[in-house]
């Protein structure tokens, strides 16, 4: 794989590592073009029927606690945009309790590139297009980005995407001490993404806390939604900030529990 000949000993080197092995791993996934656009579109049809569910139900009742279709289309488009990168770009993210308790992290570990980067990136989910597509298609029709603000929506998409993957990295990992998690892992990850598309005032009390925190849904779809809303440069950088918060968490929970990893019993050799 010629990704492995990339330099990751600077942050530049490491951006140019994950860019090639997002590209390799999207284009492994491409190899069965047939199944690829049956997963992509299939995917995109699953999220505009369940949009659909909001265009009747706003029609009728016009806004939800200040939420109207524009505010719920860009919600929903960022929420799917970020989605559809994470699951291109980190789709190991769903298998990764799987890989850990399985013993599967001894066919990367002789890697000299980083463990948790090339787990995540090396799997590239054909639905995440699917996903990105509509996710990108919500956000122009809401007319809420016009051409300066897009870079905005873009970094917010982003930021989401990152808070998204390192929340799954962060359930994930439990299994390095707790064993087989990975039904449970799965099942808070999709959590995190189930409760960004629903508008942000209905949950309050211990559940907003919970959203805003372990269940980190707030950062993953109502705070960027906000952004693209109201771009303004504290808003941007605050949720940088929190984005980076959340992925450095996430990698010293997974550099901790890789001191406790005791292997499997594989043997076999990733080029």
């Amino acid at each position: 794989m010629t990704t492995t000949l990339t330099n990751t000993r600077t942050p530049a080197g490491t951006a140019r590592f994950a860019l090639a092995l997002a590209r390799t791993s999207l284009a492994a996934a491409m190899a069965q073009r047939g199944a690829f656009l049956m997963q992509a579109g299939l995917m995109a049809l699953n999220n505009a029927i369940f949009f659909t569910f909001w265009i009747v139900l706003l029609h009728r009742v016009q806004t939800i606690r200040g939420y109207g279709l524009r505010e719920m289309t860009v919600l929903y488009g960022i929420v799917a945009t970020g989605v559809g990168l994470a699951m291109i770009c980190a789709g190991g993210v769903r298998q990764l309790a799987r890989v850990i308790h399985d013993g599967e992290l001894d066919q990367v570990l002789a890697q000299p590139k980083p463990t948790l980067l090339y787990v995540l990136g090396r799997k590239s989910g054909a639905a995440g297009v699917g996903d990105l597509v509509s996710g990108l298609a919500m956000i122009a029709l809401s007319g809420a980005v016009h051409l300066t603000t897009a870079p905005m929506a873009a970094l917010a998409a982003i930021a989401g995407a990152v808070v998204m993957v390192s929340s799954g990295v962060i359930f994930s990992s439990a299994a390095f001490w707790l064993g087989p998690v990975d039904a449970a892992a799965r099942q808070l990850f999709e959590l995190v993404i189930t409760f960004s598309v629903y508008p942000e005032p209905l949950f309050g009390g211990v559940l907003r806390v919970l959203l805003f925190t372990l269940v980190p849904a707030g950062f993953v779809g109502y705070v960027p939604a906000r952004v693209v809303q109201a771009p303004t440069v504290g808003g941007a950088a605050g949720l940088v900030l929190v984005a980076g918060a959340y992925a450095g968490a996430a990698a010293w929970v997974f550099g901790r529990g890789l001191r406790k990893y005791c292997g499997g019993s594989r043997f076999e050799v990733v080029g």
